[in-house]
């Protein structure tokens, strides 16, 4: 109960902030788009969907909704580089995890994934939107001298999995349109159609539970800036087939993006991150803890991070109307609960069409 209220707290304020922020912009009447001499366009107060930063930095998932009839597709590839273990906000060497009684320390892990998406509009204020996902996953370790482990995997190892990621399906239902500004809710929830490979907890690409995507996302436009603000939740509804649960998580992101041009558009982004542990234990797992993430008490925590993007709208030829976007995501801060590996670098590459 105490998971669930956090996220509930943080997307009811939220959405009183958003409100508040969407009744307090002043109104001029609609002016009709117009050249500024400049390569750009000037941004009237109705939403211009058809600008290079209508769309939020790639790496915000559900970030903006569609005109009845419009379909859009999208892929996008992720990579996330995690190193050096931390307990809290102090750093741990393999060392000090020989000494607290582990055979095994992680040195660096590596997670890709390949993002397939559809959005469909069948009214202007609804659009619906499936994704899933393939997943790489690889981590490096290094055994203690003289263990079990050592003679049974050496003095390093490396260990890799791969698989289907779950299916999200979500509704996006534009609830304000109006002063450049749109807000819509996030209805989304994942199904647990991925596979399990391995005991770590880290390493899978699936939850193996249904889970609950609710959120809020508010974007706005003004001349050659726009921005927006985004909070998602992920609760989990039962235990997968291993008899645990992931943790419940809340994830709050807001973004500033500035045109350089009608195709080009730059951007920055902060998250935040709170996760709780895992509940419950991997029913394979037995016998001693050899390493850290095979302890369900090693998750969950708080995450600062941010991030630089950029958007770029094919202006003409055979490709007009395609969209390119990169981001690049870095920690600012890192709060773990019990030693874990954390977050090194990020970065997401992304296509998108819409028709």
């Amino acid at each position: 109960m105490k998971k669930h209220s956090t996220i509930a707290n943080a997307l009811t304020t939220f959405a009183f902030i958003t409100t508040l922020g969407a009744a307090n912009l002043a109104t001029a009447g609609d002016v009709i788009k117009s050249s500024n001499g400049s390569g750009k366009s000037v941004c009237s107060t109705l939403w211009d969907s058809h600008r290079v930063d209508s769309h939020a930095p790639i790496g915000v998932m559900g970030d903006h909704t569609h005109e009845a009839g419009e379909m859009m597709f999208s892929y996008r590839y992720g990579y996330m580089e995690m190193g050096d273990m931390r307990d809290v906000t102090h750093d741990l060497s393999s060392q000090d995890l020989f000494r607290s009684g582990f055979m095994v320390a992680p040195t660096g892990m590596e997670m890709e994934m390949h993002m397939i998406s559809m959005m469909h509009a069948p009214t202007d204020n609804l659009t619906l939107m499936a994704m899933t996902s393939y997943q790489f996953r690889s981590m490096d370790h290094l055994s203690m001298p003289g263990s079990p482990a050592r003679a049974m995997n050496g003095t390093t190892f490396r260990k890799k999995v791969e698989g289907w990621g779950d299916l999200t399906l979500a509704g996006l239902l534009k609830i304000y349109d109006n002063n450049s500004q749109r807000v819509h809710l996030n209805l989304g929830f994942s199904a647990p159609t991925g596979e399990f490979n391995d005991r770590a907890y880290p390493m899978q690409p699936t939850t193996g539970t249904w889970d609950l995507l609710p959120g809020i996302t508010w974007l706005w436009q003004d001349n050659d800036l726009s921005g927006g603000a985004q909070v998602k939740g992920r609760i989990h509804l039962d235990e997968n087939e291993y008899q645990y649960t992931y943790g419940d998580s809340v994830t709050g992101t807001t973004w500033l993006a500035y045109r350089l041009t009608d195709s080009l558009s730059v951007s920055a982004r902060l998250t935040l991150e709170h996760a709780t542990e895992i509940d419950g234990t991997d029913s394979r797992i037995t016998g001693p803890l050899m390493s850290p993430p095979m302890d369900p008490a090693n998750t969950g925590g708080n995450w600062l991070e941010g991030g630089i993007g950029l958007n770029y709208l094919v202006p003409d030829g055979p490709f007009k109307g395609h969209r390119l976007a990169l981001e690049g995501i870095i920690p600012i801060y890192q709060d773990l609960n019990g030693p874990q590996m954390q977050r090194d670098v990020s970065v997401v590459v992304g296509w998108q069409k819409s028709f």
